[in-house]
């Protein structure tokens, strides 16, 4: 897969379509990329400006964009000319729905949790809701029908068995610090069910990107977005002493969050 192809599908899985990835790149540039008179020249501005535009042709653009003013993600100052096109509040906080955020506190009990459950066949559809359930909420596949979390899900589980009415069994149990299954202890259990290893390497290739300096604001955003969106975000203590999440945090505020004029804190983004 080309870096172009591969930008192209980070895009689409952090921000969902061309609307939104029109609105992070205006909030990313903050929001004025020059004079232009015509919706045709902010277009060829754009598509100049960063590369994940370049696929995204005049009507295309020309839509969301109307659409973006319309929802109210977008104002602009002066309507002769597309000179000063500004990010609202409530566009702001469309990105924050949308983008992942790193969280800074992650408190822990010191327990693991295994979380199994027996659901018959007929009722398969909501057995697969609950699967892309225990994905969202955190939860890592140790086996089938069994997940595992650092975080305790009983509450979560219990209102996704009220909301969908789920007929079957679903258990909960704890796994101490100094517990284990089978020869893996739970730091190398966490590691594997959550491939840890493989999300480090995209890290230090986010890094690598960014020391370099070969990738704009945007293309560096969309990266870290995309790596963030499939880490589990784990306690510090389970993670490993090469792990280098934290380490892209900071660069990517230091090099990434600048360029964006000062981004509102309220908003977490």
């Amino acid at each position: 897969m080309s870096g172009r192809e591969l930008l192209k599908k980070t895009t689409e899985g952090v921000l969902r379509g061309t609307i939104n990835t029109l609105l992070y790149t205006l909030f990313l540039h903050g929001a004025s990329f020059g004079k232009s008179k015509t919706s045709y020249g902010a277009y060829q501005m754009f598509r100049e400006a960063d590369e994940a535009l370049r696929d995204v042709n005049y009507d295309t653009f020309k839509h969301a964009l109307t659409s973006l003013r319309k929802k109210g993600w977008v104002a602009q100052k002066r309507k002769r000319t597309l000179t000063d096109i500004a990010v609202t509040a409530a566009g702001r906080k469309r990105l924050a729905q949308l983008l992942p955020i790193y969280q800074k506190d992650r408190s822990w009990d010191g327990l693991l949790y295994l979380v199994s459950y027996d659901i018959a066949e007929v009722h398969r559809r909501r057995r697969d809701l609950l699967r892309g359930y225990l994905r969202r909420i955190g939860c890592g596949l140790l086996q089938e029908s069994l997940w595992l979390t650092p975080y305790n899900p009983r509450d979560l589980i219990d209102d996704f068995i009220r909301e969908h009415e789920v007929q079957g069994r679903i258990l909960v149990s704890k796994l101490g610090k100094d517990g284990a299954i089978g020869d893996e202890d739970i730091h190398t259990l966490v590691a594997d069910v959550y491939h840890l290893s493989s999300l480090n390497d995209r890290y230090e290739e986010f890094l690598s990107g960014a020391k370099k300096g070969r990738k704009r604001p945007f293309q560096l955003a969309i990266m870290y977005y995309a790596i963030l969106d499939d880490d589990p975000q784990l306690p510090f203590s389970l993670l490993p002493k090469n792990w280098l999440g934290d380490y892209a945090h900071a660069v990517f505020e230091s090099i990434v969050m600048k360029t964006t004029n000062g981004l509102i804190e309220k908003y977490k983004l």
